[in-house]
């Protein structure tokens, strides 16, 4: 009886071994030889939610009024949300009227409600559920939220690259800066999308036009550290460091894929506060603390935040945090001209 269990099962063992071996041995293969199309693995962007309807914010689970619009970018159409403060909503829920896109504008301009953009990680898209919980909490703060879907994820047209994927963010951002008037914006990104905005706000530093601040969710350091210490990279833990850099990241790198924040970081002139929880197994604490001590070194304004890991909040659920409102609200309003909210008040 054993042995014929023995054989009923060694076809499957076969598979197994070279299932495991395919992934351990062949793919960091593929990713040398073929860097620009397994870069893929990194952005995730094929995960998707079925029957998602992105017009409609409220069947995503979206508490406040919002409406839904597609920009162009470079790649094609770049799908984005706005978000009202809950206060607007509900003065506008109270008349029983919905706004329309100029009210949308109108309430966006000079508004005594700060603008929060926010830019999001890796897999899946703006609709994702930790995500529209982070909106839902931001917008009971009345913070405007102006989120999007880079290239290749959700409603965007095209194929994420780097390049693309920061091309996107600040096309969706000089949107919003026409169309704010004095109204202060925040950029926030979490995971990816620390490394995205590190990109967009060096960026605008560089060009004297830097946002009023910087909230930096669950961040990475650079590409290296957050590849090597994802818990998927305990399968290549055979590997050497010399390996890492020459099978893996040099040709990541050659195409594109950086995401050099500890250097771009360095060069962000607006203050900084890093959120993360000592529980991140995705990303772990002591990459966001390498990544404040980079800022550090440079003299820039930055603060971190640390979360106990009694809390459970992990890479997804800092929204979760009781006190996070006043977190948000402390830097907010210390990042924001008081001459500015006088102004528009």
């Amino acid at each position: 009886m054993l042995g014929y269990f023995i054989v009923l099962i060694q076809p499957l063992l076969l598979c197994i071994t070279i299932l495991v071996l395919s992934i351990v041995i062949f793919l960091p293969i593929l990713v040398y030889f073929l860097p620009r199309y397994t870069q893929f693995i990194f952005f995730l962007n094929f995960r998707r939610l079925p029957n998602t309807d992105y017009n409609d914010l409220a069947s995503n689970n979206v508490k406040s009024i919002g409406r839904s619009l597609h920009l162009p970018g470079k790649s094609g159409r770049i799908g984005v949300w706005h978000i009202l403060p809950n206060k607007l909503s509900l003065e506008w829920r109270t008349e029983g009227k919905h706004p329309t896109e100029r009210d949308f504008d109108d309430m966006m301009r000079d508004s005594e409600n700060q603008i929060i953009f926010y830019a999001h990680g890796n897999s899946f898209d703006r609709t994702f559920y930790h995500r529209v919980e982070m909106y839902n909490l931001l917008s009971d703060c009345n913070y405007h939220v102006v989120c999007f879907d880079y290239r290749g994820y959700g409603d965007s047209e095209g194929t994420p690259t780097e390049k693309g994927i920061v091309e996107d963010t600040k096309t969706v951002y000089e949107w919003l800066k026409e169309n704010c008037g004095k109204t202060p914006v925040i950029v926030w990104g979490h995971s990816m999308g620390t490394g995205v905005s590190c990109k967009l706000v060096q960026d605008l530093s560089r060009e004297q036009q830097p946002p009023c601040g910087l909230i930096l969710e669950s961040p990475f350091n650079n590409l290296k550290d957050a590849v090597t210490n994802h818990p998927i990279f305990t399968v290549f833990s055979w590997m050497n460091d010399f390996m890492v850099d020459h099978i893996i990241i040099r040709p990541l790198n050659s195409v594109g894929l950086t995401m050099r924040s500890d250097k771009r970081i360095r060069l962000v002139s607006c203050p900084i506060i890093i959120l993360h929880a000592e529980d991140d197994k995705i990303l772990p604490v002591k990459l966001g603390r390498a990544l404040y001590e980079a800022a550090k070194d440079a003299e820039r304004d930055i603060k971190i935040r640390e979360f106990s890991s009694d809390y459970g909040l992990g890479h997804k659920f800092i929204c979760r945090y009781p006190e996070l409102p006043e977190i948000i609200e402390e830097f907010v309003g210390s990042v924001t001209p008081p001459s500015t909210l006088i102004a528009s008040s």
